[in-house]
């Protein structure tokens, strides 16, 4: 019996939108080859709470060209990438009413967490396992041993296989599946909802 889902943000809870590095790099005429780089190197540490975002504006101006507060320039990525998928929403808020839990799993820096929680998805999920809080990234399969460990607190009984996981990362999914989490790799709300009727999730 599913007693919790599980559900990624970036490709699922969002739709794909322009990358902020892409707009920033256009918009200030900067070169993406560099934050490509970055982002293919780097930006691990700050995914699993190694570093911290603000710290890394502030203490490399040449690297990001911006004068201002970071917290500004945090504020402006932030929105740039807000594309909240209301039907999932919807769906989810659904799920939650008829009983089943739903929790956001997201692969995001301490910053943007806190804006899914507080202005993306405030008061739509049950809770929410970030990777910058756990220090694993979510192709890591000890990101989902940690999240059923943190839910096993108040629900002791929960098996693996009481947990769905939805992503639009096989990697991710991989990940979940190694540990017994029934992973499914996310293509659209249709096959999504008909997997959940599939497993009798009341929605």
């Amino acid at each position: 019996m599913t007693n919790v889902i599980l559900f990624d943000a970036d490709g699922v809870m969002t739709h794909q939108q322009q990358r902020f590095t892409t707009y920033y790099t256009n918009r200030y005429k900067l070169d993406l080859a560099t934050f490509t780089k970055f982002f293919e190197t780097d930006w691990k540490d700050f995914v699993t709470g190694k570093k911290d975002l603000k710290e890394h504006i502030k203490n490399n101006p040449d690297f990001w060209q911006w004068s201002g507060e970071p917290s500004e320039l945090l504020k402006l990525w932030f929105e740039t990438e807000d594309a909240r998928n209301y039907t999932m929403i919807k769906l989810v808020k659904k799920i939650r009413a008829s009983g089943t839990a739903c929790y956001l799993a997201t692969e995001q820096e301490q910053y943007r967490a806190d804006y899914m929680k507080n202005v993306m998805f405030q008061n739509v999920f049950d809770g929410y396992f970030v990777t910058a809080d756990i220090g694993y990234k979510k192709s890591d399969h000890r990101f989902f041993e940690t999240a059923v460990a943190q839910l096993r607190q108040t629900n002791p009984e929960l098996d693996m296989n009481d947990v769905i996981f939805f992503d639009d990362s096989q990697s991710k999914v991989d990940a979940a599946i190694a540990v017994g989490i029934d992973g499914i790799l996310f293509d659209g709300i249709e096959s999504a909802t008909s997997k959940l009727k599939a497993t009798n999730v009341p929605f």
